[in-house]
């Protein structure tokens, strides 16, 4: 017996690298697609990380108020939660005093270009001040790293109400 292919029941003899070609293709396309989804969410895992550094450092700096050294705890629990993110990658934490509950900074502190502590307002630390830091450097006198807006001159409880405490950290 005899059998008898008919038109669409083999492939030619010039088909054969055709599979494997689109195999490349697809395979390319997928590995892009995977290595894609995995690069977002370690960027992802990085935002969830940074803004829990923030919530942090706002309930230690809240919690202890007036305390000469609340800056200096604040930005412990920062550089606590900042660890997997790596202190080389932090520019700066912002400390600062909002005018309001919806946490915006200030205008008159920076926060583009080379931000610099104002007096009444912000404290602002660099990413090499976090990683280095000491006890000592705070207590909001004249020549420690808190003395722009120091802990004993915030306001915990008045008529026109307390001063709000914010955090906002740059971090690439």
């Amino acid at each position: 017996m005899r059998r008898v292919r008919g038109d669409g029941g083999g492939r030619a003899a010039d088909d054969r690298g055709a599979v494997l070609v689109e195999f490349a293709l697809v395979f390319t396309f997928l590995c892009t697609l995977v290595f894609g989804v995995v690069e977002f969410g370690m960027a992802w895992q990085d935002k969830l990380t940074v803004e829990t550094a923030t919530r942090s450092g706002v309930r230690v700096g809240s919690n202890l108020g007036k305390d000469s050294q609340a800056d200096y705890n604040l930005l412990l629990g920062v550089k606590s939660a900042l660890t997997d993110v790596g202190m080389s990658n932090v520019n700066y934490v912002i400390v600062y005093k909002s005018s309001n509950l919806n946490g915006t900074i200030p205008s008159t502190c920076p926060v583009t270009g080379t931000p610099a502590s104002v007096n009444g307002v912000c404290n602002v630390y660099t990413g090499a001040q976090l990683t280095a830091l000491a006890s000592t450097q705070f207590g909001g006198t004249s020549g420690k790293l808190d003395a722009a807006w120091p802990p004993a001159n915030r306001v915990n409880l008045q008529s026109s109400g307390p001063d709000y405490l914010g955090v906002w950290i740059k971090v690439t």
